[in-house]
């Protein structure tokens, strides 16, 4: 059978080649005067012999230039809207820029205005997937050259060959050869005129793809509408045969290499029937019954979605929500500045943006015209964007579970849980109204709604595991007004805990561990310690105590078990003691534990003296008292309504540990703790004002705040209000502090604003892309129903967006303090720094998880770089997102992330 067969992050698998367009979509096309210019997909390499492009008009004639060079070095026509173009490699030279046009009926369209440029191929290593499975007819490897030539082989016998288009390559096997058990598989590659080497090994076993004699039935995406060109199958077996029908007749017969497809076909007509098969023909292996769908008629079309980035320059911007097939127009300003054919559901299109410009876009096919997008802006400088996450019909997207308490887990997820959502009546009326869970995909921007606790996590305290679960102790017990002996305005609190595991095989995200020993925390803390230890502090107890108003329990756990180290007076019970809830907590440069929130005066000292922060030694039960607050004091609850966090632990700066508190009102509101470093901690350290604040700012409080640690180094504070009951008070302007020569200074550079109030009980968090998640925020500090709710989520996209970023090609899954950390990495370049940022957990302005290692990136061979993970001090133990990055004019810029786990040893 005659296929044609491309690897993508959106599209694996083509279809027969078809130039089928409805009469309605030829004319919608030709309408455009001149045409757009397809965008070109990189990566490209001086060894690349095509180049894939996106978005041209069927029976387009697609040419490739060298920058300004009016002789192409490809030129041909072209049968589908995402489709490779061969070119001359002989002419490409690194660093240059190439561009795409395409020519319609005589016209061409101008050449992209980004473009894409040509790095240096580098022979480096090759990786494999995991698993991989036995009788595997196909494979497919990422962390290519672009342009190379690649062998797949196992025990010296060769599987298949084939060319990678860019960093990623899917291999056919030659018939009859499919991957057997016993050696590891084994990949090498070519550029060039180079000779085959940098062999890679599978490190794993070869897997059984099944247990049982037969295969799972693949699963038909519904609905297959008409016109359109695409065909979505999953629940596939990776390197098994995938046999597609219509109507009877085959349409697609070969070996895929992942567990989704999209299949590419002539347009898809109203009634027709597709049914989907799979099997491992070589170990007689195949599913019992097809799927089966039916094609339906196309009645209505969604808004794209513009996902950016969008800056006010030539660049690519990505469109989703599309239907492959159909026309899309982007529009500024209401004029027409571009408009291709989806050659998927989520395609870059390459395009100028006039700066100041509002955006939206609409698509059409067979007749059908979408609504048009909502507006989008564009960015320039430093100012970032801010963009409201939308669903699948371009509304706001609503999180029903309340962004009170969020976690950033593996493989790039946010899970969201807020027990009674901070909902008396709710509560109230249905006791067991508490399954309230969401996890937000940071790729998809989707929400999927999953099981929750069974107790009443609300205000409880998280911390994660070593292992990558998520620990959750603690939560409400009654409300203060149904409690038979109310304390003050604090709620009684709950001794359960939970894990959540995002790494779970059998969907059960929560399992209830051991109840805390110390009884009841609501408004505790967690920290995780450099052994992998999680130390519960502070909260209020249950109902049933009535003698301690703070719960001064010191307790820790591991794996499942808790251990009760006992009572400690740095947390006075009495019922006048001023409170310790939520009490800002960090693991210091010797493995002590820093409370930035002061702890109990001591004995004989007069009440109008201030309190200090504290140290833990992490044996007993006394803490060392330390540094005062500059002049004026703490702030109302110990300064419980402003964020904190540890700023980032730099290499060059012999790893310092300086706590950052922030967000009271005054030009110089932020304050810094040097805690020292591991080889020479401070004993007696103390407060010291931060000035240079944000004019944006203008000095207001920033109460219910967030600060997010950005890969680039940055320190980002967001949301909060000057008057906690007024969201009208709301400062929505963030501000960035920056490490200068001079010390961390506040950028004064303007900031766009956020659309939404972020109050009490709002969260923030990096995502792995180095965009910021935003969420949650009770409206007026009100609690109460969803009238009381913040419950749209908004993104902001940092400065380093709007750059051209490296990308990382291959980087360990796991590693263990002291080891040799070795990365590849590709695009612009050099690398300066490696960035560690651990996944955090954040609630009521406070992220304990949330730490920055910052390791200089020291060349290790062609496109590699080496850095060591320092001690356990430093590397608390967990899941990390790795960012490369590179130095310009503005800062850092960062590659996407990779997470990456520090073993506790």
């Amino acid at each position: 059978m005659n296929a044609h067969v491309l690897v993508s992050w959106t599209v694996v698998a083509w279809g027969f080649a078809a130039r089928l367009l409805s009469d309605v979509a030829k004319q919608t096309l030709e309408d455009a005067m001149p045409p757009s210019p397809p965008a070109i997909i990189g990566p490209v390499s001086n060894c690349s012999r095509a180049v894939r492009v996106m978005g041209q008009t069927p029976s387009a004639r697609v040419r490739i230039y060298i920058e300004n060079d009016p002789v192409p070095i490809g030129d041909a026509p072209v049968d589908w809207a995402d489709t490779f173009v061969a070119i001359d490699q002989s002419r490409l030279v690194a660093d240059r820029t190439i561009r795409a046009t395409q020519e319609i009926g005589g016209q061409e369209s101008p050449r992209s205005p980004a473009g894409e440029v040509v790095e240096k191929a580098i022979n480096g290593n090759v990786h494999l997937p995991d698993p991989i499975y036995e009788c595997a007819q196909a494979i497919h490897l990422s962390g290519c050259s672009p342009g190379a030539d690649l062998r797949v082989s196992q025990g010296g016998v060769l599987l298949g060959a084939g060319t990678a288009a860019g960093d990623e390559a899917t291999i056919t096997f030659l018939p009859l050869k499919r991957v057997k058990p016993g050696p590891g598989v084994e990949v090498t590659q070519r550029i060039c005129t180079d000779s085959f080497r940098h062999p890679t090994m599978s490190s794993l076993p070869v897997d059984p793809p099944t247990q049982n004699q037969s295969l799972h039935t693949p699963v038909i995406v519904e609905p297959l509408l008409e016109c359109t060109t695409q065909v979505e199958v999953t629940e596939l077996v990776p390197g098994a045969t995938l046999r597609l029908f219509r109507d009877g007749d085959p349409v697609f017969d070969a070996p895929i290499a992942h567990e989704t497809v999209r299949v590419r076909l002539p347009r898809l007509k109203l009634g027709q029937k597709y049914e989907a098969l799979q099997e491992l023909p070589l170990c007689v292996l195949r599913c019992a019954n097809p799927g089966r769908a039916t094609v339906k008629k196309l009645e209505s079309l969604k808004p794209p979605r513009i996902d950016g980035p969008l800056c006010a320059t030539p660049h690519k911007v990505t469109l989703s929500r599309l239907m492959p097939g159909a026309t899309v127009i982007l529009l500024a300003n209401d004029a027409e500045i571009g408009r291709w054919e989806a050659g998927a559901s989520s395609m870059p299109v390459d395009v100028e943006i006039p700066t100041g410009a509002t955006l939206n876009a609409r698509q059409e096919l067979c007749g059908v015209i979408s609504p048009t997008s909502r507006d989008y802006g564009a960015t320039s400088l430093r100012r970032g964007r801010w963009f409201r996450v939308e669903d699948e019909n371009g509304a706001n997207l609503l999180a029903r579970s309340f962004a009170i308490h969020t976690a950033l887990v593996p493989p790039g997820k946010i899970v969201i849980f807020s027990g009674d959502q901070h909902n008396r009546a709710q509560l109230v009326a249905n006791p067991q109204d508490i399954n309230h869970c969401e996890l937000f995909d940071c790729g998809t921007f989707t929400l999927e709604k999953i099981g929750a606790p069974r107790s009443d996590v609300f205000c409880s305290a998280h911390a994660f595991a070593p292992d990558g679960r998520l620990l959750v102790a603690g939560g409400t017990e009654k409300w203060r007004e149904d409690a038979a002996v109310p304390h003050g305005a604090h709620f009684s609190g709950l001794s359960q805990s939970w894990t959540f595991n995002p790494l779970t095989k059998d969907g059960r995200y929560w399992r209830q561990t051991e109840n805390m020993l110390g009884g009841g925390r609501w408004y505790p803390m967690l920290l995780t310690r450099p052994n992998g230890d999680i130390l519960a502090l502070s909260g209020h107890p249950e109902e049933a105590d009535t003698v301690r108003h703070h719960n001064n329990t010191m307790e820790s756990w591991r794996s499942g078990d808790w251990e009760r180290h006992g009572e400690t007076s740095a947390i006075d019970t009495s019922f006048e003691a001023p409170s310790y809830l939520y009490p800002r907590l960090f693991s210091g440069p010797r493995g002590e534990v820093f409370s930035a929130t002061p702890i109990a005066a001591e004995d004989g000292v007069p009440p109008h003296v201030p309190r200090r922060s504290a140290s833990w030694s992490g044996t007993g039960l006394d803490w060392t008292r330390n540094g005062l607050p500059p002049s004026g004091g703490w702030g109302a609850y110990d300064d419980f309504y402003t964020p904190a966090t540890l700023l980032p632990l730099l290499e060059e700066d012999r790893f310092r540990f300086q706590v950052l508190r922030a967000g009271n009102a005054g030009t110089d509101s932020g304050w810094v703790i040097d805690l020292g470093t591991p080889t020479n901690p401070v004993d007696a350290p103390t407060w010291q004002r931060l000035g240079n604040r944000s004019a944006q700012a203008d000095g207001r409080a920033r109460f219910n705040s967030n600060l997010v640690l950005l890969p680039s180094g940055e320190v980002f504070l967001c949301g909060g209000v000057t008057d906690t009951e007024d969201d009208d008070s709301a400062v929505k302007a963030p501000e960035l502090l920056v490490r200068t020569p001079d010390g961390w200074k506040w950028d004064p550079s303007p900031f766009r604003e956020a659309r939404f109030a972020r109050n009490y009980h709002s969260t923030a968090l990096l995502m792995p892309d180095g965009r910021v998640f935003t969420g949650g925020g009770n409206i007026n500090s009100q609690s109460g129903g969803e009238d009381r709710r913040r419950l749209e989520l908004e993104i902001y996209e940092p400065w380093y967006v709007c750059r051209q970023r490296p990308r990382i090609l291959n980087a360990p899954k796991s590693i263990s303090p002291g080891s040799n950390l070795r990365v590849d990495v590709r695009g612009p370049g050099p690398i300066t720094r490696l960035a560690l940022v651990r996944c955090g957990s954040a609630t009521h302005s406070f992220n304990s998880d949330q730490r920055y290692i910052g390791l200089k990136a020291e060349p290790d061979g062609p496109g590699s770089y080496r850095a060591t993970i320092p001690d356990r001090a430093v590397a608390i133990p967990g899941y990390y997102v790795l960012f490369a990055c590179r130095q310009d004019a503005d800062g850092l810029v960062p590659s996407q992330g990779n997470f990456l786990r520090i073993d506790p040893t």
